[in-house]
C-alpha cells in the first residue's frame, strides 16, 4: 500500500502533466485498468482518454489550492480557468481520488460551473468528427 504522501504525488502528476500538461502517454502509468470517473458519466479509462482531448481543447490551467490525503484517499480543492470560443471562463472544484497501488482507480469531480455541461460543445464537436 502507498503512503499518503506518494498518494498525493500521483495525484499531483496527475493534475499537472496530464489534464494541465497535455501529456496523454502517463495516463496509462497514472490510472488503474479498472479507473472509474463518476462526474463524466463513469467513464473508463480509455473513454477518459477521449474526453482528455475535449479537455485540452479549452486550454486548461489549474491553480491547486489544497491536495489532502488520507491513506488511500486525496482531495484536491482548485481554481480552473479554460477558454471557451475565445472567452475566459473560471470554474471552482474538488476532485475526491481513490488510489489502489500507486494509480487512481476513481477520480469524482465536482465542479462549479459544471465541467462537463462545459465541455458539452467539445464532446458534440469531436463525436461529429
Amino acid at each position: 500500500m502507498a503512503s499518503s504522501v506518494e498518494n498525493k504525488a500521483v495525484v499531483s502528476r496527475f493534475i499537472t502533466e496530464v489534464l494541465q500538461g497535455g501529456k496523454v502517454n502517463l495516463v496509462d502509468e497514472l490510472l488503474a485498468p479498472n479507473y472509474v470517473n463518476p462526474g463524466m458519466g463513469n467513464a473508463d479509462r480509455d473513454h477518459f482518454k477521449g474526453i482528455l482531448t475535449a479537455f485540452w481543447s479549452v486550454s486548461p490551467h489549474f491553480h491547486v489550492l489544497d491536495l489532502v490525503a488520507e491513506g488511500d484517499s486525496v482531495v484536491a480543492r482548485f481554481g480552473l480557468e479554460i477558454t471557451q470560443a475565445g472567452k475566459k471562463i473560471t470554474a471552482r472544484g474538488m476532485t475526491y481520488y481513490k488510489l489502489a497501488n500507486g494509480k487512481i482507480v476513481e477520480d469524482d469531480p465536482m465542479t462549479s460551473p459544471d465541467l462537463a455541461e462545459l465541455l458539452a460543445p467539445q464532446m458534440a464537436q469531436m463525436a461529429n468528427a
